[in-house]
């Protein structure tokens, strides 16, 4: 045995470890593995039919102590987060990749751009119906334009100094980097101004990124928030990893007077929730999934019926496992509903940022 006892039955008295030959048979190692699967399964379908049809129960039990029979909260989140986001990640694949054109623009045709985009503004101005204040943005828009049209039809090789074509700004943090070509050209701007007038530390680190982006992607916008937004998506596992003690945390907060509650009770009823809220969400892109293959368009009533439940059953779990009356868990309900809404707004607002800096 590990811990060094005698052993005369099946089991350690002291570590309880398993009295197994130290040579196993091919036989024997074959069969412990399938009892294991098995048993996991066992306890993975049983855990499920009561996640799914019972809500707030297991997490009832695991407070009760009653374990054994349930798959851990924690294996069980890791399991249905790993299937659900290998389903999502393989049902919603990126169709149409963008293709970035390494030949740039002529001159010419640029100059047929800008006079083509300050058709368009004259002609929106031109309009009786617009009201005066209005008017100012396109004025100062067509304004714009011709600065730049001027500047090109003097010097053809200005192409990227342009405003009205060099615009693009993931963050909005810096107004003076938009007219500036590369890295290079904004931090030997940057280094001629006093220090009053240079960008903080934040708006360098920023304006780098967007200089970047456009030099990377050739000024794409759409190549742009395709790769941001596609980076984004792939850490929603992490996202909502992060929010799973924020979740709990507000629990605490809103049920703080539950004195037998402690904060790992909530967060064991958070996990629960969160893997009952991946299956429902499954079964929406499956159901979809398969309608839209047979059909070749999707259903809205099942997705509308498979919403009412996933808000059906947070309601009924919440009031399951707290018991308190239908009218203070409805009051709940709507809290945890706008406070949760606030914590997943600020983690994706967090991982937005640091998907478009890290591409």
């Amino acid at each position: 045995m590990n811990c060094g006892a005698e052993v005369q039955g099946r089991f350690c008295h002291i570590c309880g470890q398993e009295n197994i030959p130290p040579k196993e048979s091919f036989w024997h190692l074959v069969t412990h593995f399938a009892y294991d699967i098995t048993h996991f399964d066992g306890k993975f379908f049983s855990t499920l039919k009561y996640l799914l049809f019972k809500p707030g129960y297991l997490s009832h039990e695991y407070l009760k102590g009653k374990r054994a029979s349930y798959l851990h909260p924690i294996r069980m989140y890791v399991f249905t987060s790993a299937i659900f986001f290998l389903i999502f990640f393989n049902l919603n694949k990126q169709e149409e990749v963008v293709k970035i054109d390494d030949k740039s623009p002529s001159a010419a045709e640029t100059l047929k751009k800008l006079e083509k985009g300050r058709a368009g503004l004259m002609k929106q101005l031109e309009k009786d119906s617009l009201p005066e204040f209005a008017k100012t943005p396109l004025k100062m828009g067509i304004a714009a334009y011709d600065s730049d049209i001027a500047l090109l039809k003097k010097d053809s090789t200005a192409k990227y100094q342009l405003k009205t074509q060099n615009n693009f700004n993931v963050f909005n943090f810096s107004t003076k980097d938009t007219a500036y070509a590369s890295i290079k050209t904004y931090d030997s701007i940057q280094n001629t101004l006093p220090q009053k007038g240079k960008d903080n530390f934040i708006q360098r680190k920023f304006a780098h990124q967007n200089l970047h982006l456009k030099e990377k992607y050739k000024n794409n916008s759409k190549a742009i928030w395709e790769a941001i937004f596609e980076k984004f998506k792939h850490l929603f596992p992490q996202m909502l990893f992060v929010s799973l003690p924020l979740f709990a945390l507000l629990l605490k907060l809103l049920y703080i007077r539950r004195k037998n509650f402690y904060y790992v009770n909530h967060l064991v009823y958070s996990i629960h929730l969160y893997c009952a809220t991946f299956i429902i969400i499954l079964i929406d892109l499956l159901t979809n999934s398969l309608l839209k293959s047979l059909t070749n368009k999707e259903s809205g009533w099942i997705a509308a019926i498979i919403l009412f439940f996933g808000i059906y059953y947070w309601y009924k779990s919440l009031r399951n496992f707290y018991e308190q009356s239908r009218l203070k868990t409805l009051l709940k309900y709507l809290l945890v509903f706008f406070m949760s809404i606030f914590i997943f707004v600020f983690i994706f607002i967090i991982f937005f940022l640091f998907s478009a800096m890290s591409i």
